[in-house]
């Protein structure tokens, strides 16, 4: 006999409870979360040109040489990551989805890059700034996501 047979004639098999009370409270769920944040640009696809963009280009950095390669290489990373970070910029400051590591790790790289291109010093202390950096900006950032949704925590 199995388990959830012996619920009498008039009673939910214990499968089917766990059923309901699953998509019970995935629609609870569903409800507290907000739609995802539109671009102030919404009907327009910026975003997505900019990230194809930068594809383009790094496609023309692979197959060129020399100082075009660089130049097209830098303009296609940079724009891949401009369009990346519109969206977590604004999914993480709407309160739609965090990204306060990916946020936190990008000011890291920020502080690492300046911290070599502006001071002659070793690779420990340049990496014990980004790793300043990332410890103080993620619970920064972690706590504003908290409070922008409402309390959601992921």
């Amino acid at each position: 006999m199995r388990p959830d047979s012996r619920s009498g004639p008039g009673e939910p098999r214990r499968g089917e409870q766990l059923r309901r009370r699953a998509s019970a409270s995935a629609a609870a769920a569903e409800r507290n979360i907000k739609a995802r944040p539109p671009a102030p640009w919404d009907p327009f696809p910026l975003t997505e040109l900019g990230i194809l963009l930068g594809l383009i280009c790094i496609g023309i950095g692979f197959f060129s040489s020399g100082d075009l390669q660089k130049a097209t290489f830098a303009a296609g990373f940079t724009l891949g990551v401009l369009g990346g970070l519109d969206t977590v910029l604004r999914e993480h400051f709407n309160g739609y989805r965090t990204h306060a590591g990916l946020l936190a790790g990008m000011l890291a790289l920020l502080a690492l890059i300046g911290s070599t291109a502006l001071v002659k010093i070793g690779i420990a202390p340049r990496a014990a700034v980004a790793i300043g950096v990332f410890a103080l900006s993620y619970p920064m950032l972690r706590r504003d996501f908290i409070r922008r949704s409402g309390g959601r925590r992921a």
